[in-house]
């Protein structure tokens, strides 16, 4: 409530900043958003109710969720049935919750730094630190928390399955809409913070692009990738924020756990973590 009512108030008080950042906004989610995400959406959204208690419909559509990028390995990990394997649904939302290949490659690598190669070995190096981060909890979990009754628990992906494939078609749809819009709107959000935070002519260049992907991840490293510092620590900063993946991206995150027993707060403080690992592997790769 109070990040909308600063936005209004921005858009309001400096039309035209605010105006630059929606501008940006809606590109990024033209450009890169729609395109990458919408067929992994749609995909996500129908084995979700098709998976029922069903195992292998569950790791097919984890398998989507890891493939697709921010936010959707979250939604994956929202209706995961914990009875069907060793990972818990919080380890799955460290390990699922990754930029998507094509992302990473396309857009960081070839875009961005005009090496699509470098991309593929930054996501390698994400994909590790979540993966270490991830497992490592898991294992954890099993041997200090383990929840007696977790395997009772009715799995998310079994409720609400329409009865028709006409309504199956349609909640799908809708669902798909549902969550294209949710992302659309954080992503409108944060864009606008940036575009004030690339107006602080006071703070050097790498700076704002550190505070810009702090906010959203796109475009400080946009803002980094254009900066004439040595190649090894714009490519470690890039490798930072794609792992964390920015405020914007936490808070697609958490909308996509609503109503779940997920914790977006043990997401951050793993994140944090995996983020750490993820710098130190790009740094041994990149060396």
């Amino acid at each position: 409530m109070a990040l909308c009512l600063l936005v209004f108030f921005l858009c309001l008080c400096f039309p035209g900043i605010t105006g630059s950042g929606i501008k940006n906004g809606l590109s990024l989610i033209g450009g890169q958003v729609l395109p990458a995400l919408y067929p992994f959406i749609l995909l996500t959204t129908l084995f979700k109710y098709l998976a029922g208690r069903r195992p292998a419909n569950q790791y097919l559509s984890i398998f989507i969720g890891f493939l697709s990028g921010y936010p959707l390995g979250a939604k994956v990990a929202a209706g995961h049935n914990p009875s069907t394997g060793f990972l818990s649904g919080q380890s799955l939302l460290l390990i699922c919750n990754n930029p998507s290949p094509a992302y990473m490659i396309s857009f960081i690598g070839l875009h961005c730094f005009g090496a699509p190669f470098l991309g593929f070995r930054m996501y390698i190096a994400v994909i590790t630190g979540n993966l270490i981060t991830g497992l490592f909890f898991a294992l954890m979990d099993r041997t200090w928390c383990q929840d007696p009754v977790q395997s009772e628990k009715i799995p998310s992906f079994s409720k609400g399955v329409p009865s028709t494939q006409k309504n199956l078609l349609d909640q799908v749809i809708h669902d798909t809409f549902s969550v294209i819009v949710n992302v659309s709107s954080y992503i409108l959000v944060f864009s606008v913070a940036t575009a004030f935070i690339q107006r602080l002519s006071f703070l050097p260049e790498t700076a704002q692009g550190l505070l810009s992907g702090l906010l959203e991840m796109t475009t400080g490293v946009q803002i980094l990738a254009a900066q004439s510092i040595p190649m090894t620590t714009k490519v470690l900063l890039t490798t930072g924020i794609i792992s964390f993946g920015g405020l914007s991206v936490m808070a697609q995150t958490n909308s996509m756990i609503a109503g779940s027993d997920l914790s977006i707060k043990k997401y951050m403080t793993e994140k944090t973590i995996a983020c750490a690992i993820a710098v130190s592997v790009m740094y041994m790769i990149y060396q």
